[in-house]
């Protein structure tokens, strides 16, 4: 099978041009420009809404016609904010093409890979599945955080599907897990004063965060071994707020604490030793916890797992070995939905959310003819 680098490029560059900074630019023309791309080439597909009716994802749906599971694709399509235009050696959505990179905002992360698995669902819809249904799923709300894309697909089926493969760059692993992570808003008060008279009637909310913030770097978190997770748990102050001007003793000061938990030290565990840490430092603090969601790892053997493996060493020529990431990503909020998920090798790639972010253009062909393979084996074949 002759993998189509020059239409996969095309797509990808045409991607890059289209401004989908999270947070900033509207999806809704990136989310046309993959949409079009696949009415062009007789493919339907649906474009999925938030909550609030805005577009946050294109979805396509293929189905054998024969029972099967339902294997997703997914990708995102929005990406980090371009920063200073100036630092970059090209414009940061110019989707130039220089010797074997495409330069721009996204190319790696991960317009590259939305153009491979656009081509892979035209390829397979032409040659058929065996059995089950894939649905491949291009998320514009990753960059967010929210991950809309993925929540709204999930309402879109009315189920789960059976496997997710997530189509982030990089082929150094198969990643089958990643750690959890709890993140609060730990509140502290204090006294209001003229800042003159700090020593005589003032408190001053903010020393006791500036107190948090130091004890958290310096933080030995609990015993918690988990052989799957050997760098174990983190936790990290990142973001202080407080304070109203400059004669004003500041009588409030809020902490933004970023926990990574692992599956032996979990949110309820990490809630205990938050608690307890910051009572020592202040008993009056407040912990509003933002949210939380499990570490996971499936099981090597998972046939997921297997099939990429064996697609991924037969298109790469070497083996890929599995891993587990320190970061979360899409896979810790599927794993509470109890779905199997992976992020399969992509491409090759540097400056991701940096200047001058790229994507190997030579690497596109194998992560096309793995994914194809992969498909192929997870439903039946192979």
């Amino acid at each position: 099978m002759t993998a189509p680098v020059q239409s996969i490029v095309q797509l990808a560059s045409k991607l890059v041009t289209t401004r989908s900074c999270a947070g900033i630019d509207s999806p809704h023309d990136v989310l046309d420009v993959v949409a079009g791309w696949y009415r062009r080439h007789d493919l339907d597909c649906r474009v999925l809404s938030g909550s609030d009716g805005k577009p946050v994802a294109v979805l396509v749906e293929l189905s054998s016609g024969n029972p099967g599971p339902v294997l997703c694709l997914d990708a995102c399509i929005d990406t980090a904010p371009a920063g200073d235009p100036d630092k970059w050696s090209e414009p940061p959505f110019s989707g130039v093409i220089q010797g074997r990179k495409l330069m721009g905002r996204g190319a790696a992360d991960s317009k590259a890979g939305v153009a491979i698995l656009a081509h892979v669902a035209r390829e397979l819809a032409a040659s058929g599945l065996p059995c089950g249904t894939l649905h491949i799923l291009f998320d514009a709300d990753e960059h967010t955080g929210r991950f809309g894309g993925v929540r709204a697909y999930l309402e879109a089926i009315g189920q789960v599907p059976d496997a997710v493969s997530l189509g982030y760059p990089g082929n150094d692993c198969i990643v089958i897990g990643s750690r959890g992570f709890l993140r609060a808003k730990v509140h502290f008060s204090g006294r209001a004063a003229h800042s003159g008279e700090i020593r005589r009637s003032g408190v001053n909310a903010i020393t006791k965060a500036a107190g948090f913030a130091l004890r958290m770097a310096d933080a030995t978190l609990p015993e918690s071994h988990d052989p799957d997770f050997p760098f174990g748990p983190a936790a990290t102050v990142t973001h202080i707020e407080g304070g109203e001007g400059f004669s004003i003793v500041p009588d409030r000061a809020v902490c933004h604490i970023d926990i990574r938990l692992t599956r032996a030290f979990d949110a309820a565990k990490a809630a205990r030793w938050l608690e307890e840490t910051t009572r020592s430092i202040d008993s009056q603090s407040r912990i509003d916890v933002v949210d939380h969601w499990p570490a996971y790892a499936i099981d090597p053997r998972d046939k997921l797992v297997a099939s990429f493996f064996a697609a991924a060493e037969l298109a790469f020529g070497r083996r890929t070995p599995t891993d587990v990431s320190g970061m979360s990503n899409i896979g810790n909020l599927l794993a509470a939905r109890g779905v199997p998920t992976i992020c399969a090798p992509g491409v090759s790639f540097a400056n991701i959310h940096a200047v001058d972010e790229w994507a190997d253009v030579d690497s596109m062909a194998p992560v096309y003819a793995m994914y194809c393979d992969a498909v192929r084996r997870f439903l039946g074949v192979g």
